[in-house]
């Protein structure tokens, strides 16, 4: 056996342990009916030119229109639009009449609500094994400032910004265990330990307050932004 041949599925999970944004690519057929799939192998290229590239199975649908457009559109959704992801990743005959959308300067869909978007200029289609890289010049592009919608290992996740970043407070709550049995705080009212960490380490924090309760720290293993 080669050494390059590999299980499939275990290749396609593998690759899946890198989180990506979730995209609708989308272009307008020789009719002007609006064509798109989603895709999560979307990336930045260049700057000078601006120059980004998608990949596009060849067993797709619309390969044959998407490989021939002259201009076509990168969607990157926002954390709002996982039923847009769902939809455009399943064979339907009328995916666009669900989503809110409009043409982009060169007559390409472009969705409302989402993260950002990019129009291109068909800049190159590069042969890569099964699939294809269409590699697009930046002609007009929009970012709304939302959250984008992520995917890694076979589910969504959101990327949140960083609120300590932007002088916001982290909440930071710890889950006490003794002798086998939860341990919350309190007599009547039960409740877990929780401080506020603004602009600090909410690991620290947290750690710092529980040693003033006469707590002594353990295997501090993991702590949840809320």
């Amino acid at each position: 056996m080669k050494a390059d041949v590999f299980d499939p599925r275990a290749l396609r999970e593998a690759f899946g342990a890198f989180p990506t944004a979730v995209t609708v690519i989308t272009a307008s057929d020789p009719a002007g009916r609006p064509v798109g799939f989603a895709a999560n192998s979307f990336t930045s290229v260049s700057l000078d030119p601006p120059l980004l590239l998608v990949c596009l199975a060849k067993t797709a649908r619309d390969y044959s229109t998407m490989t021939a457009a002259e201009h076509f559109a990168i969607n990157i959704l926002s954390e709002a639009q996982k039923d847009v992801s769902i939809k455009f990743a399943r064979p339907a005959e009328d995916r666009f009449a669900a989503v809110d959308w409009a043409r982009g300067p060169n007559g390409c869909p472009i969705f409302a609500q989402v993260a950002a978007w990019f129009e291109c200029s068909m800049h190159d289609v590069i042969e890569a094994g099964d699939h294809v890289m269409m590699v697009g010049r930046v002609t007009a592009f929009e970012s709304s400032g939302l959250n984008g919608l992520g995917y890694a290992r076979g589910g969504y996740f959101t990327p949140g910004a960083n609120p300590s970043a932007a002088g916001g407070e982290i909440a930071a709550v710890a889950v006490l265990e003794r002798h086998g049995a939860l341990f919350p705080l309190g007599d009547d009212n039960l409740s877990l330990p929780d401080y506020g960490a603004a602009g600090g380490d909410p690991a620290k924090t947290l750690a710092s307050q529980l040693e003033r309760l006469g707590l002594s720290v353990h295997d501090w293993f993991s702590l949840l932004d809320l």
